[in-house]
């Protein structure tokens, strides 16, 4: 079955009570139709090492390169840890020892070692961002994969800026973690851990007095990373908002300016840009706080070695060479313990970023086919309801009792007040959601037993707002059938009164329509919609007012097309105009959450019911019993 775009659909449907679009991703495993408040997103941070072991899954994809890239940290650390050693051996073996035509033979080993060192970083640099991409490609991948397979109710309590959010910058800030950030964080790590192995066994008083200052240091930074992670949390959810308000607005550009609404469009904007900087701000002036602190430590160190190495030297204790070697190993611990600060924040982005991706990959999906599902044969097209009741995760009753049967072949219009259940009813049957009570079988065989691919692909769904791709006109028609052949489109398209209107364009079929089909009128964007389902040739159709949208003298084209569309084919139709549903099998009256009224028209005209009702408040003058 050829199934609408998700944000075709609105965010619950009608008669699902009040909406929740400010809503965030759900918390995973929360039941759509289960009572209570739903998930914001937000629930309880997880442990690092638990985001981490995921993040390492997918690293397992490319063992051999990420071993590479260990190997070349390590040899890139011990590279740097020679400069020290070949000053300490020029000073006191070539200096003091007045051997100054040896002196070339240390800085070119100097120079020799840089470049190795340089080559070697190179190709660090390159293997890790090889890795970092294609982690992150698949990453990508299968969130996007994940988020089709979701079920409709996912969508009902999410937000479409958030979803695209974590699929773009949350997977490009774990990106530049993963690219820059680790290599960063490893090779720092070493590089102090090797140079306070070297001062120990150099001059285990000198390297006592400096790691005096490491635990206030260690402090300092946890404190740091304690304090900055959760703001580096909140600000990824603030991008998030961001990025669903600009697309709101880019989606409903038309509303707003027909209402002049343009102020309210930018004073909400800047509200919640200005809370994005706030939270920014916030952890920048974390940082500064605690950065210069650590900066005071590493110079107080380093001044305590220098005071108390050189009374060494002058006792003749150490040499010369050891002690400006100290010195140049101390430098060397600035570098890595300076970028601990920038570290933590690359690392606290990215943990918050995972943590979001990860949460909605954790989401499963609560439509999925069940274990043991059969594939369902070509339908006859009986469709039955048996007792069926539906209701929403914040405990909004919509359907109850449900009772029905429709033969194959029949067509059955469904009626009633707006909110009273009518698209709810027939989204239970491609089990967009499941009901909370009882079951709906087609041929006898319950469509939780049977996979949703073979049920879906039997079913045709026209909605009243219909979605169209930018892309051509065949390309959307043939959207479900990609194969076939232009003399089954171009069918379609007649059968949908579209045909000619196609070839007058200029490129004909191949014309492009636009985003969200823009450049066709509301009918012809139904009328294109038409003919996309029926090219899939489906069993089971479901319409919601079809023609809605045209002219009266295209309506009755298309009326006269559907009769022969519906022949042969079991059909719902969800009549916002009643006259439309006066040649039906059957009409089913829903009000309060159930069906109140069932039969033909004349039989439920004659009963003076609800039916009736709607009908002389409807119609008026127009009433259908007058034969207009």
């Amino acid at each position: 079955m050829l199934l609408e775009e998700v944000n075709s659909l609105p965010k619950k449907v009608k008669g699902s009570g009040p909406s929740t679009n400010e809503l965030e991703v759900p918390r995973p495993g929360k039941k759509a139709n289960s009572p209570g408040k739903p998930g914001s997103g937000r629930g309880p941070t997880k442990p690092v090492p638990v985001t981490l072991k995921k993040l390492v899954r997918y690293g397992r994809r490319h063992l051999q390169a990420v071993i590479g890239v260990v190997i070349a940290v390590f040899v890139s650390t011990a590279l740097g840890l020679v400069p020290p050693w070949l000053i300490r051996y020029g000073i006191d073996e070539l200096v003091i020892g007045n051997q100054p035509q040896f002196l070339w033979i240390v800085a070119a080993a100097m120079v020799g070692v840089s470049l190795l060192q340089g080559l070697v970083d190179f190709l660090t640099r390159y293997t890790t961002e090889f890795v970092s991409q294609n982690i992150i490609h698949h990453i990508r991948s299968d969130l996007y994969t994940h988020l089709n397979r979701l079920s409709f109710s996912f969508y009902d309590w999410s937000r479409t800026g958030d979803i695209m959010s974590r699929l773009t910058s949350d997977a490009d800030s774990l990106r530049q973690f993963l690219a820059n950030a680790s290599v960063y964080i490893s090779g720092n790590v070493l590089t102090i851990f090797g140079i306070l192995v070297v001062m120990v066994l150099w001059e285990p008083r000198l390297a006592l007095l400096y790691m005096l200052m490491l635990p206030l240091m260690a402090h300092a930074m946890s404190t740091y990373a304690i304090r900055v992670r959760p703001m580096f949390q909140r600000a990824r959810r603030s991008f998030a908002r961001l990025t669903h308000m600009v697309q709101q607005a880019l989606v409903g550009i038309e509303v707003t300016k027909l209402f002049a609404r343009e102020g309210f469009q930018e004073q909400q904007f800047t509200k919640e840009n200005d809370t994005y900087v706030d939270i920014n701000v916030a952890a920048a002036k974390t940082s500064a706080l605690w950065m210069p602190y650590v900066h005071f430590l590493i110079g107080l160190g380093t001044s305590l070695v220098i005071w108390y190495g050189g009374r060494l030297v002058i006792d003749e204790v150490i040499s010369i060479g050891t002690l400006v070697g100290f010195v140049g190993y101390i430098a060397m611990l600035m570098r890595p313990i300076r970028q601990t600060g920038m570290m933590i924040n690359f690392s606290s982005q990215a943990v918050a970023a995972a943590e979001r991706i990860f949460e909605v990959l954790e989401t499963a999906p609560e439509i999925q086919d069940t274990p043991g599902a059969i594939e369902l044969p070509p339908l006859a097209g009986k469709v039955e309801y048996r007792g069926v009741g539906f209701s929403y995760r914040d405990g909004n009753q919509v359907l109850e009792d449900v009772n029905l049967v429709a033969e194959p072949g029949e067509t059955v219009a469904i009626v009633g007040p707006t909110g009273a259940g009518k698209s709810t009813l027939i989204h239970l049957l491609p089990r967009f959601y499941d009901p909370s009570e009882g079951q709906i079988l087609v041929d006898g065989q319950d469509i939780r037993e049977v996979t949703l691919e073979s049920l879906r692909m039997q079913i045709g769904i026209v909605l009243q707002h219909t979605f169209l791709f930018a892309a051509s006109i065949r390309e959307n028609i043939c959207y479900g059938r990609p194969e076939a052949s232009m003399d089954e489109i171009i069918n379609c398209a007649k059968v949908a009164q579209i045909h000619d209107f196609i070839k007058s364009l200029p490129l004909g079929y191949e014309t492009p329509v636009g985003e969200r089909g823009v450049t066709l009128s509301g009918g012809q964007r139904q009328r294109l919609a038409m003919a996309r389902v029926l090219l899939t040739n489906p069993r089971l159709l479901i319409l919601d007012e079809p023609t809605s949208s045209v002219d009266a003298e295209t309506e009755e084209r298309m009326t006269k097309a559907l009769a022969q569309v519906m022949q042969g084919r079991t059909t719902f139709v969800i009549a916002h105009r009643l006259w439309t549903v006066q040649r039906a099998d059957q009409i089913l009256v829903v009000n309060n959450h159930t069906i109140v009224e069932q039969g033909r028209h004349e039989q439920l005209v004659a009963a003076g019911g609800f039916y009736s009702q709607i009908c002389d408040q409807m119609l008026g003058s127009q009433d259908p019993r007058k034969g207009g």
